[in-house]
């Protein structure tokens, strides 16, 4: 049996919303899952009598069975040495080790230990990772607070005269990277709003296309989802939500799905979906991406998002925008990885997907979803009340899911031997 490790320090905070900080220092302790808290014992209130028995203890501490040696541990140094390896071709998104840890990672569970600097009390939290439990209800949370602020407002009107057109206010934007262009380990980082040190590479791509549909649609709000494809390579979704509303036309495809597309010709020149370009795409796509006005690193997709049966609406759009950060990796069910060994060779192009997102954040440090002010501003998103009273809860340490487990089975007997010894004491009284 393996010694119990030594607890290794929590080290600095993490930039909140990375996805790998254990307790955001935003967040309030009232939004902790307290399903997933167990609350201790105190070892040293135990007396001479209730002494634990270790091998009891051991029994009850459930030993997770990981795919690779490193026992659930990132064992990537600092992220800007594993960053700096995958650019290098160093290390691979594809690599099936690389794989297996962060699946392992994501299984193993690290608890928050906080005390009530008030009671005394101590309480144990499930910390949040991309892809557990908490990580997914608090996505869940954010989504819902956006589609609900989206509620009785209208974005969209239809054109005096017209049945298949209409004016509206938000926009789907969806991109992709050409494999001739980049790996995919460059595409993810390219994402990135700030460089690699030591690395020249670009970057900040979102931001200078954001920066380009400003100069076409004038001011405007963004929601920025980066999301995968089932191959790996990034396919980040942008929710524009314009000052004045442009015009879109309704359009059946082949499959039978009814889409809105942008129909002004002055419009469909400057993003590069203008007849000349379209004809261009059809003989030589790649040229067609070279001479692309505000994306040149693969494909751009707009398409209105309206109020209609069959098409997208505002509450629809985010929840495609959320859709692979909700789901619990770690619990029963289709987005269960139990059983997977790695991403690779997941065959459900859904699965692969979601995972190859969350590797991909992972890897890069980037923010699976993001949007600002303006965009907050303009759907009417209040910022959550804070209360003026300091949090009387402190955080002490992180701990692993192992030594959790030891702490908990061991207080439990001690609890048990309490028990025990409060049931014998009036028998031993009677003469």
């Amino acid at each position: 049996m393996k010694p119990i490790q030594p607890l290794k320090s929590a080290g600095p905070l993490f930039k909140s919303g990375s996805g790998d900080h254990p307790y955001p220092a935003l967040l309030k302790f009232d939004d902790l899952n307290l399903a997933e808290s167990s609350y201790e014992f105190k070892p040293e209130e135990a007396s001479d009598k209730s002494r634990v028995s270790l091998k009891a203890v051991l029994e009850e501490v459930h030993r997770q069975e990981f795919r690779s040696d490193n026992n659930g541990e990132w064992p990537y140094g600092s992220p800007n040495d594993l960053m700096k390896q995958l650019l290098n071709k160093e290390q691979s998104l594809f690599d099936p080790r690389l794989q297996a840890n962060f699946l392992d990672w994501v299984e193993s569970e690290d608890y928050n230990k906080f005390v009530n600097t008030q009671t005394g009390e101590v309480i144990y939290a499930l910390s949040a990772k991309r892809g557990n439990k908490v990580y997914a209800t608090r996505k869940t949370k954010n989504r819902d607070k956006v589609k609900n602020s989206l509620d009785g407002k209208e974005f969209d009107v239809p054109v005096a005269g017209s049945h298949d057109r209409r004016m509206t206010r938000l926009l789907l934007v969806t991109v992709n990277f050409d494999r001739a262009r980049m790996t995919a380990e460059e595409a993810w980082a390219s994402l990135r709003s700030t460089g690699i040190e030591g690395i020249d590479y670009e970057f900040n791509v979102l931001n200078k296309l954001n920066a380009n549909i400003s100069k076409i649609f004038g001011k405007h709000g963004t929601l920025i989802s980066k999301e995968a494809q089932s191959s790996g390579y990034p396919a980040p979704h942008l929710i524009i939500l314009l000052d004045h509303p442009v015009m879109v036309q309704r359009h059946v495809r082949r499959d039978g799905k009814v889409t809105w597309r942008l129909c002004n010709p002055r419009i469909l020149d400057r993003i590069g979906k203008g007849l000349i370009m379209r004809k261009l795409c059809r003989t030589d796509y790649r040229k067609a991406i070279d001479q692309n006005p505000i994306w040149k690193h693969g494909f751009i997709d707009f398409e209105g998002v309206v109020r209609e049966e069959g098409s997208k609406s505002g509450r629809d759009a985010i929840t495609y925008a959320f859709k692979y950060l909700v789901k619990c990796l770690t619990e029963d069910g289709s987005a269960s990885i139990r059983d997977i060994s790695d991403i690779n060779s997941v065959k459900d192009s859904g699965k692969r997907t979601m995972l190859f997102t969350h590797l991909g954040n992972k890897c890069f440090r980037t923010r699976d979803i993001s949007f600002g002010k303006g965009f907050k501003d303009r759907i009417g998103l209040l910022p959550d009340q804070k209360s003026d009273e300091p949090s009387p809860w402190k955080r002490i340490r992180t701990l692993t899911g192992y030594e959790h487990d030891f702490i908990i089975a061991y207080n439990q007997q001690v609890a048990l031997n309490k028990l025990k010894e409060s049931l014998k004491s009036p028998q031993e009284t009677v003469t």
